[in-house]
């Protein structure tokens, strides 16, 4: 642990309670980055025993007819989010503020989290928010790593550029490209912008490019082409292998970015390492530090990123390469190697060796095993035909079904495999390419394996979704909801849950009581529900799992353009797009219930600015010593806005704060010197002052919003208050 690191931990544990931190964003979440972002966030909360609470969307992968694709939808959303991102909930936010930058421009963003002043952030993201620190990869020891091996390693000097004319990032990395070649003195007028990333307009400009280039190298012509991202990289490959362009024989790419279609690609693309995870983990500590000194500049912090070679710039991966050295990779199967007893000329001994090769290889695996693979590998290095070299790829099939599932540690016995197998074909360049072939299509084999496990556990997440569906289809009332969730929610990797529900079915966000907490509170916490939340950054934390550090998602719940509250995942699962498809359905099932019991209020009202609205009433200071227990201003401020809705009802009121209706009205008038009736009324106006300036609502709207039945009535009152009608007073004051 470095001094930094222990600096840190000192801190947290000499606080009473635990951080808090949350992450804003909106992205593809079925995307490595997005979940390479989140998991080393994760990561790194449970590391120093902070709570994380993820407030960022899985926009492409919501259900539903109002899906978060659509910007009318999903900004509403958000923005209602932001009420979330406040103290004392939050100690601080991890912003991915460029993941916004479909739904708002750069003032937008700026503006957005300006408003969430004074929270502490950290972005992670390629965009400058003005006053917050940020965690960045640096795109110039990038490019430099990819073109000091094109120009160094392989001599390379005649090289092209290919990205997109519309990302920040991609002009940024053509910016580092052309200063890098300007750096080793070569030309960089040779650059090429696809109007997107798709495969068709990536394939016109592989087509200007060829018009003006020769191309194979071999005859003098462009030898390389260095794009902005490996989605890029894989369609120029594509692009050119139709045009009968082979990579890396006749061009070498590179990409930029280490995604799985590098490894997909027709030809695996030597590529550059983002470290996403480290990122996220980084943006934790960045944030920490920002705590522990709020009053430092803002840190801009680069982390270095790596050069991952594979073969589409002519060169074989790190782990062939290393097992062609006298000295082992460093994995453990590598190490084994150490032990291989050296292949005699005799198929006998050949045979022994292989065997050898296998038991360690396969230590767990059967002798009749061990046969199978000497078999598979004689065959397949006999055989001149390329469709017959499959008998290895059968044996790892069947170790992969064996095992139910590929494992990460495999491409390292691949690696291993062939090393072991080099000195059988070192005299024979016929078996050593067809040796390269083989391992190649193993590893290719592998990749795929491993993809196809991951679709195959989002199914099977599928087919318990749908499970979970048909549970919800049935559900009459809120206790038969709160046992599904108690009992199905587990199916999901969801270990628990806590939901807070409006009274009423609302165009924003309203108060909320929590009702279901899963799993069971302890008695002493059980008491406070139902709880309800008057601002949603009030949320006690002491609903939440107790111990050092809990992880949820939060989603708001909302279905036919209506909120109904808001819930928070206990994460187990980090998929979030299965959180976001849960809410959907969760959301359809509680706005069914709200319509069959009435909760349909079509003209909710929701209070604009809860403090500002309580300072507008000038309450006389008090004097003496307060008595325990007893009644205060605020109390009876906070029981009126509560029920700024409804008229004055003096019954329910003193019912509620455990008085007589008698002592009711003498408290109200001793603390604030007015009238219940006339307290509630001044709360009311103010309000409609507010909705009037801030909202495009009907005067009647209004009026019914805060429990009128009779507009002439509300505009009576709204005169005796201001001394102008309500119609007059918009036209000074609506904005």
């Amino acid at each position: 642990m470095g001094a930094k690191s222990t600096e840190r931990h000192h801190f947290l544990k000499k606080r009473v309670n635990p951080l808090t931190f949350g992450f804003a964003a909106a992205a593809d979440f079925s995307s490595f980055i997005g979940q390479e972002y989140l998991a080393g966030i994760m990561q790194a909360t449970q590391d120093y025993g902070i709570h994380f609470i993820n407030m960022a969307d899985a926009v492409k992968h919501s259900l539903g007819e109002h899906s978060l694709l659509s910007d009318a939808y999903f900004l509403p959303q958000f923005k209602e989010k932001t009420k979330f991102m406040r103290a004392p909930l939050l100690d601080g936010l991890i912003t991915w503020a460029s993941s916004l930058s479909i739904y708002l421009n750069a003032e937008e963003i700026q503006a957005l989290f300006d408003s969430l002043s004074p929270l502490p952030m950290v972005d992670i993201g390629y965009l400058d928010i003005e006053g917050v620190p940020s965690i960045r990869i640096n795109n110039e020891q990038s490019m430099h790593l990819i073109l000091q091996h094109l120009v160094q390693d392989h001599g390379f000097s005649r090289i092209a550029f290919l990205g997109s004319r519309f990302s920040k990032p991609h002009a940024t990395r053509l910016q580092y490209f052309k200063e890098e070649m300007s750096r080793l003195g070569l030309p960089c007028d040779d650059i090429f912008l696809a109007d997107s990333l798709d495969a068709g307009d990536v394939a016109v400009q592989v087509d200007a490019l060829l018009e003006t280039h020769t191309v194979p190298a071999s005859e003098g012509g462009l030898q390389a082409i260095v794009t902005s991202s490996d989605i890029i990289a894989g369609h120029t490959i594509e692009a050119l292998e139709k045009r009968g362009i082979s990579v890396p024989d006749d061009l070498a790419v590179t990409g930029f970015n280490n995604q799985l279609i590098g490894i997909m690609s027709a030809v695996p693309i030597t590529t550059i390492n983002l470290a996403y995870f480290d990122r996220g983990y980084e943006a934790v500590e960045l944030l920490i530090d920002r705590i522990m000194q709020p009053q430092a500049a803002p840190e801009n912090r680069l982390v270095e990123t790596s050069l991952v070679i594979r073969q589409s710039c002519g060169c074989f991966e790190n782990a062939i390469i290393d097992a062609m050295k006298d000295e082992p990779a460093g994995d453990s199967a590598s190490k084994a190697h150490k032990s291989f007893p050296a292949p005699d000329t005799a198929q006998k001994n050949s045979r022994e060796y292989l065997l050898n090769v296998a038991k360690y290889l396969f230590p767990d695996e059967s002798e009749e095993r061990f046969q199978m693979f000497a078999d598979a590998v004689t065959k397949d290095l006999s055989s001149e035909s390329p469709v017959q070299q499959k008998n290895l790829l059968v044996f790892f099939r069947e170790l992969f079904k064996q095992r139910r599932k590929p494992r990460q540690n495999q491409q390292e016995q691949i690696s291993a495999l062939r090393r072991a197998l080099l000195p059988l074909v070192a005299q024979d360049e016929a078996k050593k390419m067809r040796l390269e072939n083989i391992c190649n299509a193993l590893r290719t084999f592998h990749a795929l394996s491993l993809k196809y496990t991951i679709i195959s556990q989002r199914n099977d997440e599928q087919n318990n979704l749908t499970r979970f569906a048909l549970n919800l289809a049935g559900i009459e009332n809120m206790r038969q909801l709160e046992n599904t969730l108690r009992f199905k929610l587990t199916e999901l990797g969801i270990p628990g849950i806590i939901v807070a529900l409006s009274p009423y079915l609302t165009e924003q966000l309203s108060p909320a009581a929590v009702q279901i907490v899963i799993p069971d509170l302890p008695d002493d916490r059980a008491k406070m529900l139902p709880y309800k939340v008057r601002e949603p950054w009030l949320l006690p934390k002491t609903l939440f799992p107790k111990g050092k550090h809990f992880s949820a998602t939060l989603e708001l719940l909302f279905h036919n353009g209506s909120y109904i509250g808001y819930a928070y995942f206990v994460m187990g699962n980090q998929d979030l797009a299965m959180y976001g498809s849960i809410k959907e359905l969760l959301s359809q099932t509680l706005y069914k219930l709200y319509i069959k019991e009435g909760k349909t209020k079509p003209l909710a009202l929701v209070i604009t600015n809860r403090t500002r609205l309580a300072e507008s009433i000038p309450i006389p200071a008090q004097n003496g010593p307060v008595k325990a227990g007893k009644i205060q201003a605020q109390d009876i401020l906070d029981y009126l806005i509560d029920h700024l809705d409804e008229m004055c009802d003096l019954d329910k009121m003193a019912a509620t704060l455990q008085m007589s209706k008698s002592h009711l009205t003498r408290r109200v008038r001793a603390l604030t010197g007015y009238s219940v009736q006339t307290l509630h009324e001044l709360l009311k106006i103010e309000q409609a002052k507010d909705l009037i300036k801030s909202s495009k609502l009907h005067i009647n709207d209004i009026s019914a919003r805060l429990g009128y039945t009779n507009p002439n009535y509300f505009s009576n009152v709204f005169k005796k208050v201001t001394g102008l009608s309500p119609v007059k007073w918009a036209e000074s004051n609506r904005r």
